[in-house]
């Protein structure tokens, strides 16, 4: 599905030159190599894009990428119709970005807490993370942070959201991936572009973990129902079902192990009475205790193999307290209108006090309508 970039159309010219303009208010807070690269490469994204439905009529289209981009289509409108996300544009296009990273993040953090090493960006606020196009420049940037005295973690995203400034494309990095993945990816980057609450990443990225993973499983089942209706055999619908259902306990369980240690590790960073170096050195008995039921479940995971609280952190951003947002579907009868109607609430009252935490509003809300 490699293709040559087109030549500049005058529509992508001019986002082009709005990305370009909007990056560079950037400069108050990085370095103008960081800011001209960053804007060299999402314009790279952006001009590469192919609309799907031409793509799909291309003959030299791989016939498994061709059934691949059909349910891109049939999950983002999915995902308008079923789930209320505000989809736009996005998802209507594919980018070949050429290789099999799409960008590297790179997240910091003191050994004896969870004290984060943050950035600032516009529109987005301050967020505990820094991406890069280059895997050797996010390993320089966290070789340098590690000299200033924090632990560090890279990892590899495939898909990004540019919260609905601009169409965002599927990209051939999310193609590669079984179904069910493709679709919560889907999902999960439209609530970004649905909901947003500035300064709040965990809560944001919880949000779009959960909704991306539940509505999945309500994709494939909606899909598996329609082909049986037809008659039609619908067995690889059913697989995707079922690996859909496996993701959601799987993401319940873990952010289970993780809220559980990170309770645990606070307690132990927390106290007066125990110096840097003591911290430290308990911390790994609280960690080899925290992960072992995990690790007996799950025994091919290859995550929290050893501890680092930059790792931990990095899944506390999208773990946390996924049970408060299973609750509240549930609780809102698993209609999604309900649901994203509190979640904007708890937003509003979350913005209008900025000391207030999202987290703590929707358990309030909730509680109360329990009462």
């Amino acid at each position: 599905m490699k293709k040559d970039l087109p030549s500049l159309t005058k529509q992508t010219t001019k986002n082009f030159l709005i990305l370009m303009i909007g990056l560079s208010t950037l400069l108050a807070g990085c370095s103008p190599g960081y800011v001209l690269q960053a804007a060299y490469e999402q314009g790279r994204i952006l001009i590469g894009r192919r609309p799907i439905e031409q793509v799909i009529l291309d003959p030299e289209t791989d016939s498994n990428d061709r059934e691949k981009l059909r349910l891109v289509l049939r999950a983002r409108e999915f995902g308008s119709e079923r789930v209320g996300l505000t989809t736009g544009r996005s998802f209507t296009a594919y980018t070949d970005i050429g290789k099999d990273t799409l960008a590297w993040i790179v997240i910091a953090s003191r050994r004896d807490s969870f004290s984060l090493y943050t950035w600032w960006f516009p529109i987005v606020g301050t967020v505990p993370y820094k991406g890069f196009f280059n895997e050797e420049s996010a390993k320089s940037q966290a070789r340098d942070l590690e000299a200033l005295g924090y632990e560090s973690s890279v990892r590899g995203t495939e898909a990004f959201s540019t919260l609905g400034w601009f169409n965002d494309p599927v990209l051939s990095t999310t193609l590669k991936n079984p179904p069910s993945r493709i679709v919560n990816t889907v999902l999960h980057e439209s609530v970004h572009s649905t909901v947003w609450i500035k300064n709040n990443v965990a809560f944001n990225e919880s949000l779009a973990n959960f909704v991306g993973s539940q509505a999945a499983l309500e994709f494939f089942a909606n899909e598996e129902a329609e082909c049986r209706g037809a008659g039609r055999t619908c067995d690889l619908l059913a697989q995707s079902r079922q690996q859909a259902e496996r993701d959601l306990a799987f993401q319940l369980e873990f952010g289970d192990t993780v809220s559980q240690l990170i309770e645990k590790l606070e307690a132990l960073y927390a106290r007066t009475d125990v110096s840097s170096e003591e911290k430290i050195s308990k911390r790994e008995e609280i960690f080899a205790q925290g992960v072992a039921p995990f690790h007996a479940r799950y025994p091919k995971a290859t995550v929290l193999q050893k501890i680092n609280n930059a790792e931990i952190v990095q899944f506390k951003l999208y773990l946390t307290k996924l049970r408060l947002f299973e609750k509240l579907y549930a609780q809102s009868d698993r209609n999604w209108d309900t649901f994203f109607a509190r979640i904007r609430a708890a937003r509003t009252a979350s913005e209008a006090d900025s000391a207030a935490d999202p987290f703590v509003v929707l358990e309030k809300e909730i509680h109360d309508t329990v009462r």
